[in-house]
């Protein structure tokens, strides 16, 4: 039973790590209509510097948001590289499903 709950704790873990959906990349190009305000986003600039931040608002220029330590972000929409969209609910789900699926599937 205990290898269970370490299977259980590592889909988990590998389920919550796994929770971002890419938005934007260099390939993907970045369509402003996307970001939806008041969501939580990783954005990384081509400086390397990723932001997590909650978008605010949105101008033609910048991107403004507020980091989990409550500072004020702004970041001009030239010098975003990639954007993610934080979704841990779809997640969770998806790795109740797939133990639900161990579990009662017969191999």
């Amino acid at each position: 039973m205990k290898n269970y709950y370490k299977f259980l704790f590592l889909l988990i873990g590998i389920s919550l790590t796994s929770c971002k959906s890419i938005i934007s990349n260099q390939g993907k190009p970045l369509n402003y209509n996307s970001l939806e305000l008041n969501h939580k986003y990783e954005i990384q600039e081509f400086k390397a510097k990723i932001h997590k931040i909650k978008i605010t608002s949105i101008d033609g220029k910048n991107v403004y948001g507020i980091s989990k330590k409550g500072d004020s972000i702004t970041i001009d929409k030239k010098q975003i590289r990639e954007v993610k969209k934080v979704k841990i609910a779809g997640s969770i789900v998806v790795g109740i499903v797939a133990i639900a699926t161990v579990i009662f599937v017969p191999i």
